[in-house]
């Protein structure tokens, strides 16, 4: 069987900026990005594209609190 680009991950779907938008902006400062995507169906990427297009908007910035969390995972 032939293996697929993404190493047998599912695509993900395409990001709907007035659906998923809201949420981003929401809940982007307060969770690891990569929890953010799999919660909404999205990769990692197509949130992180979202939000350098919006870097000028205060949402668009993580948390002191969040960014030590996910350090201290690493």
């Amino acid at each position: 069987m032939k293996e697929k680009k993404n190493g047998g991950q599912p695509a993900g779907r395409r990001l709907r900026e007035k659906v998923d938008g809201p949420i981003i902006e929401k809940w982007y400062a307060r969770m690891p990005t990569a929890e953010l995507a799999r919660r909404m169906g999205l990769t990692v990427k197509q949130i992180e594209n979202y939000v350098y297009r919006h870097n000028t908007e205060p949402w668009a910035r993580k948390l002191a609190s969040v960014r030590s969390a996910m350090n201290s995972e690493k």
